[in-house]
C-alpha cells in the first residue's frame, strides 16, 4: 500500500495536496499572527539579554 504525495498543513497539519501550504485561509492567517507573535516574543528576549549584558560591561567598566 502506498501513500500518495501529500504535506501537511503548516497549522494544523491535515493532509493536504503537494502544492499547498496551507488547508485555509484561515490556517494560514493563524499561522501568520503565532509567528509575529513568536518573533515578538524572541526580539524581546534578545533585547532584555543585551540589556544584562550591557549592564554587567559598564558595571565592570566603571567598578559600580
Amino acid at each position: 500500500m502506498e501513500i500518495p504525495k501529500h504535506r501537511h498543513c503548516l497549522n494544523c497539519g491535515i493532509s493536504i495536496p503537494p502544492d499547498q501550504v496551507f488547508c485555509s485561509e484561515k490556517c494560514r492567517m493563524e499561522y501568520m499572527q503565532r509567528r509575529k507573535r513568536m518573533l515578538r516574543t524572541q526580539y524581546m528576549f534578545l533585547a532584555v539579554a543585551l540589556l544584562i549584558i550591557l549592564y554587567y560591561i559598564i558595571s565592570i567598566e566603571f567598578k559600580i
